[in-house]
């Protein structure tokens, strides 16, 4: 594996961290190397409207080089530019920085500052970029740091990087389909190493977490009627890290007259609708987070762009529902949360209609 690969590998493995707790931004994942090819930093974008993961992995390596620490106590974004700007003049003309995607242009308008603007007054001697940004108010940004002087290496120019090339683009695919379809639907599945998937609580405290921060920020929760009259669930955030907040919540059901007695009505600030037919949701925008067993999964696998399988590292024998379901997926990444594995799947149907 070459120095570039690897250091790119590194960044997409970073930016897997935050997936989905980013939209409606991409995952982004960025390293900055000293001249002596130490690494000085490794960050992803967190979330929308804060730093992006540039900022972070300046931020953090000119806390190492200047030996100043001030600087990590700033949260926002345009004042670790305007810190940036003032005091680290000279401080990056020796470094390289890595970054999964392509730095926002110039000519960006959003909550936060252009990345590439920073960079250019920076000067940073090379920088490594894994995807092509195609977002019309964003991209660009490359080309401005060329016309600068800055050295720029293109994964997608480069035949040695044109494995993390794709592999940058499959990070982005919660944020493309979201653009361009602007509906993005993540379908999470708990099993346990038999396949087993009743019996109470299966994924950790630690996975469960991280469920309810992607509750945070899904446009929609999606879930069955049946599991509504069954387990009687608020749908909240109450375990989110990220700022809590409850999705307006659809549901699945053939029902008519739906009893509104569980504990997820009674949620404020949030919406509660019904759809009877799964033609319904063509007319749903947003992130749409399905939680559910078998039958929902299995009700909606043609409708689904990714699925999150979350696989706990135990075995029950009481457990008597086993899923069983025609389909074959692409692995496009796996991490560990936890006790739990994390494997973000789409399906080889959604991955050929996006080829």
């Amino acid at each position: 594996m070459s120095a570039h690969n690897f250091y790119l590998e590194l960044c997409l493995n970073k930016a897997w961290e935050n997936q989905l707790e980013t939209l409606p931004n991409p995952a982004v994942g960025a390293l900055v190397l000293d001249k002596h090819k130490s690494i000085l930093s490794l960050e992803s974008h967190k979330e929308c409207g804060s730093p992006h993961a540039e900022v972070l992995a300046l931020q953090k390596a000119y806390a190492r080089l200047s030996g100043k620490k001030d600087i990590l106590a700033l949260r926002d974004s345009k004042e670790i530019h305007n810190y940036l700007l003032k005091h680290a003049k000279d401080a990056f003309k020796h470094t390289t920085l890595y970054v999964t995607l392509e730095p926002c242009s110039s000519k960006k308008q959003g909550k936060t500052p252009s990345c590439a603007k920073l960079l250019k007054s920076l000067r940073p001697k090379c920088v490594i970029i894994g995807a092509q940004d195609i977002d019309k108010s964003a991209k660009g940004g490359a080309k401005e740091l060329e016309k600068s002087g800055i050295s720029v290496i293109k994964a997608w120019k480069k035949e040695s990087l044109k494995n993390l090339n794709n592999r940058a683009k499959e990070l982005l695919l919660p944020f493309r389909i979201l653009q361009t379809q602007k509906r993005f639907v993540l379908f999470k599945y708990a099993s346990r190493l038999d396949g087993s998937i009743n019996g109470g609580q299966i994924s950790s405290k630690i996975a469960q977490s991280k469920m309810h921060n992607y509750r945070t920020k899904a446009d929609f929760l999606l879930i069955s009627g049946k599991t509504v009259r069954e387990d009687s669930p608020s749908l909240d955030s109450r375990f989110a890290t990220l700022k809590k907040r409850s999705p307006n919540v659809l549901i699945l059901t053939h029902q008519t007259n739906f009893p509104k007695t569980a504990p997820l009505f009674d949620i404020p600030h949030r919406e509660v609708s019904f759809i009877h037919e799964l033609k319904d949701l063509q007319n749903t925008q947003g992130f749409i987070f399905c939680e559910g067993g078998a039958a929902l999964l299995c009700a909606l696998k043609e409708c689904m762009d990714m699925l999150l399988v979350i696989l706990n590292p135990s075995f029950d024998s009481c457990a008597t529902l086993r899923m069983s379901l025609q389909e074959h997926f692409k692995l496009l990444h796996s991490t560990k949360v936890g006790d739990d594995l994390f494997l973000y799947l789409m399906p080889l149907r959604a991955t050929r209609e996006k080829q």
